[in-house]
């Protein structure tokens, strides 16, 4: 029951997709980098020539749907390098089986491997391993593997300055629109407070500071978009406080003052989806000290607002509220006076750094008890097998095995299963789609099939995010259209061949991943351990400048930030690692509802610390904090101490791992405070006592459980 039920949540993935990745101008922009070169050799006769500049453009164009400019234009480029040095290996080696197979399966390993380095790295990878696996198909002789390579690379180029000469022609950026959606994220999570709004927010805190990061765009409207940031961030604790507060009182019986909570939140809402709406400006250019700039106005009207609203309020309420109207009123000023902009140190990397931490990541992941290693090693073995069975088989297109393997075999079950299924269904409709039309339509001229490579080009750029098993179909459809003026044969000739090496494509990724399989369940200790130290680290930074007020620096939103983003980052890692492992078909050794018990306090303990911070930057904090508080912070860090180190060994039951959580649970249970007459400060200190104890609870729990088993 458990295996069945779990395999029908990878199914239903196939179905899942994301309105926000659908990519409608980089698919457009793609689409006709790869028919222009088309054309151009049906126009001059050279119809060879212009399908290898297409394959080169095609290949390449899958690097630059997302991301920054800048992200898009290297790792474009990076492809289009290794692309070219793949073409010319695979051409020459291509007559060579042994050989071929053994390059494969080293170009398979590396694409694996640079999963570990970035998102991007493993993209080059894989893509350069396709072309590998294509071009070793048709051996050529060391000139015309030249002339090969030399196409592929013209291709890569092509599509590269078409994607930088729109970006010239818009507006818009991905900078811009990441810092937007923070605003529209944290917008959603002021109207509706749950844990999957604040994950969307750290989710977008996230993707928004890495995009930041990696940007050429002018250096004023970039640190702009700093400013607008961190505001956010600013703002996002004063939200947390307030929608802590407000579920605090209704539970305290303060039905009044929860009601003044819940309205401001409203009022916030409102003005954050305003200004998320006005980002682009900032980024576009636009002069801030123009009076007739909305966003300006915007500025100051909401911070007036808020002001307003504040005064008819009381106590940390009124606080919290008036401390996001000086955080707009300062945003206003920052962006309107003329100043000398700079950038936080993390944006000034220089690309020598930049290259030695990657070489350090790569490292890294050099041992058996890496996934991203052992992922590597599956992935090579399934090219080698898929290389070997091409190799061998009398099918004309047999090619399409190996390279279906390498696309659909991921790190993860959840991924690998899913991707296979999508795989399957996507390619059978996308060779009928594509098959139909060229059978019902003579085309002598071309025009016909340029035409049908635009739309299907067009719609597998914007679909490759969106949903994977739409993504196939396109694919599918532009592969057997591009590859019919290659091979010059007719569609349906080469219909069942494509379609019987996809299916076995598959299932060898199947059958390679079942052989030596990576479960989540076995990791997913020390995913969650990992999230428990970062709320640690973070607690601790908070709770020492609670210990000592009279600093001479004062706090600022960038002085926790290295933390925070720590806790960002783990509890997004946590989430997904619970997800994908609920969808694997073998039980954990960890109870599922106790691990989401323990994922659900982690984000209460987040949203708690985030209102203790609003605390300390809106300097309230006059004096040291009283001692009993004092005992409390110093007996929860303890606690999340030794649970991180219970959680971390990973034996439910293991007897020195259950001294440790008895310990905790020791005290936990040690601390007994009245939250109806503590201040904001202790009410928020017993919240964290109290969620660490329930994390204890349901791990002593767990643990009771698996010992009767």
């Amino acid at each position: 029951m458990l295996l069945r039920r779990r395999m029908w949540r990878s199914i239903n993935a196939v179905t899942a997709h994301d309105p926000g990745n659908l990519r409608i101008v980089p698919g457009i922009r793609n689409a006709f980098g790869v028919v222009l070169p088309l054309i151009f050799g049906l126009v001059s006769h050279h119809v060879l020539s212009g399908v290898g500049i297409s394959a080169g453009a095609l290949v390449s164009g899958f690097a630059g749907t997302t991301g920054t400019a800048r992200r898009r234009t290297r790792t474009m480029l990076l492809a289009t390098l290794w692309m070219t040095v793949t073409t010319l290996v695979g051409a020459i080696a291509g007559a060579h089986i042994w050989l071929i197979v053994l390059l494969t399966m080293v170009s398979g390993w590396i694409a694996g491997m640079m999963i570990g380095v970035s998102a991007a790295a493993g993209q080059v990878g894989l893509l350069s391993t396709n072309a590998l696996i294509l071009i070793s198909t048709s051996p050529q002789s060391p000139s015309g593997a030249l002339y090969r390579a030399a196409l592929v690379l013209a291709g890569g180029l092509l599509q590269t300055s078409i994607m930088m000469a729109v970006d010239l022609c818009t507006t818009r950026s991905a900078e811009a629109d990441a810092v937007a959606q923070v605003y529209h994220r944290l917008a959603t999570y002021a109207r509706d407070r749950t844990r999957d709004t604040d994950l969307a927010v750290a989710t977008a805190l996230v993707d928004a500071d890495a995009t930041l990061r990696d940007s050429y765009m002018r250096m004023p409207a970039r640190a702009k978009l700093y400013r607008l940031l961190n505001t956010a961030e600013q703002i996002r604790f004063y939200v947390v406080a307030l929608a802590e507060m407000a579920k605090g009182r209704t539970y305290a019986g303060h039905r009044e003052e929860s009601a003044d909570a819940r309205r401001a939140l409203r009022q916030v809402a409102s003005i954050l989806e305003k200004v998320g709406d006005d980002v682009w400006m900032f980024a576009a250019g636009r002069d801030p000290r123009d009076p007739q700039s909305p966003t300006i106005n915007l500025l100051v009207h909401a911070a007036s607002e808020l002001e307003d609203l504040a005064e008819s309020m009381r106590g940390d309420i009124c606080a919290h509220v008036h401390a996001t109207a000086v955080a707009l009123r300062q945003l206003h000023r920052d962006l309107s006076e003329r100043t000398i902009w700079h950038l936080p140190a993390e944006a000034r990397e220089s690309i020598g750094r930049r290259l030695k931490k990657a070489a350090m990541s790569f490292a890294n992941h050099l041992t058996f008890h890496s996934a991203t290693f052992r992922h590597a090693l599956r992935a090579s073995g399934a090219i080698g097998l898929g290389m070997l069975a091409a190799r061998t088989l009398p099918w004309q297109h047999a090619y399409w095995l190996p390279l279906t393997a390498n696309i659909i075999l991921r790190p993860d079950f959840t991924a690998t299963f899913g991707r296979g299924i999508a795989r399957v269904i996507g390619t059978v409709a996308g060779i009928l789609l594509a098959t139909i039309p060229m059978v019902g339509v003579h085309d002598r001229t071309g025009i016909f099939g340029s035409a049908l490579i635009v739309v299907f080009g067009a719609a597998m750029y914007m679909l490759v995010n969106f949903n994977y098993a739409l993504f196939s179909c396109a694919l599918t459809a532009e592969m057997v259209v591009l590859l019919s003026f290659f091979e010059r044969a007719p569609a349906y000739v080469t219909m069942e061949d494509r379609l019987l090496d996809t299916v076995l494509g598959s299932c060898l990724a199947f059958l390679v991943y079942l052989v030596w399989p990576t479960w989540q369940h076995r990791e997913i200790h020390s995913v969650i351990a990992d999230a428990v130290a970062a709320q640690r680290e973070y607690f601790h930074a908070v709770f020492s400048a609670l210990c000592d007020p009279l600093q001479v620096i004062q706090p600022t939103p960038r002085k926790f930030q290295s933390q925070r983003s720590a806790v960002r980052v783990s509890r997004t890692n946590a989430a997904v690692a619970i997800r994908q492992m609920l969808n694997e078909p073998v039980g954990p050794a960890w109870n599922p509802h106790t691990l989401l018990g323990v994922l659900l306090a982690i984000h209460r303990l987040s949203d708690t610390l985030l209102s203790i911070e609003a605390y300390v930057l809106e300097r309230r904090i006059e004096e040291p904090i009283r001692e009993e508080l004092v005992q409390i912070g110093q007996d929860i860090e303890l606690g999340l101490d030794l649970i991180e180190a219970a959680i971390r060994r990973g034996g439910a039951r293991d007897m020195e791992g259950r001294r440790m959580r008895e310990r905790a649970i020791a005290v936990a249970f040690a601390i007994d405070a009245d939250l109806e007459q503590q201040d904001i400060l202790a009410r928020a200190f017993v919240r964290m006592d109290t969620t660490t104890r329930t994390i204890v609870r349901m791990l002593q729990t767990d643990t009771a459980a698996s010992n009767t088993l």
